[in-house]
């Protein structure tokens, strides 16, 4: 019986977390690839809202390049494979390679940011730390706040 409990339990855990709605991670068509690994509700607050996770793989083929864009939260940047060059706000054009880290500030402009390589994908681990409500996490450059 504690065995049929403790996996009931587990399964439940598992459907609640992937029904609960996910924000969108839309990019432009020809722009890098986004997958969600994991969204995880937190017990703490961010800005007096309840707080969430959000970690996604983006992926750019050979030569591919991001529209610059915008987050609405803070974003931790790992790079997995590859080489890109990006820049945040008014700062320095960076480039960056695996096992590399960035730190973009929310609202922060995210440009010129493009795979160096024409033979290679790049892959990176990016981290939203965000309000449960966010409903948009790529936010055209020419917009300062979601839609």
């Amino acid at each position: 019986m504690k065995r049929f409990v403790i996996g009931t339990a587990i399964s439940l855990c598992c459907v609640l977390n992937l029904s609960a709605e996910e924000p969108v991670h839309k990019m432009p068509a020809g722009g890098p690839t986004v997958k969600v690994l994991q969204s995880t509700d937190l017990e703490e607050t961010f800005d007096g809202q309840p707080a969430r996770v959000t970690m996604v793989e983006v992926s750019w083929k050979p030569g591919g390049v991001s529209a610059d864009h915008r987050h609405p939260c803070p974003t931790f940047v790992y790079v997995l494979e590859g080489e890109l060059e990006t820049r945040v706000g008014d700062g320095p054009l960076l480039q960056l390679k695996k096992g590399d880290t960035l730190y973009e500030p929310a609202f922060a402009l995210h440009a010129d940011t493009r795979n160096l390589s024409e033979n290679n994908p790049v892959r990176v681990l990016a981290i939203h730390v965000h309000p449960r409500d966010v409903k948009q996490f790529v936010i055209p450059a020419d917009q300062t706040k979601p839609e």
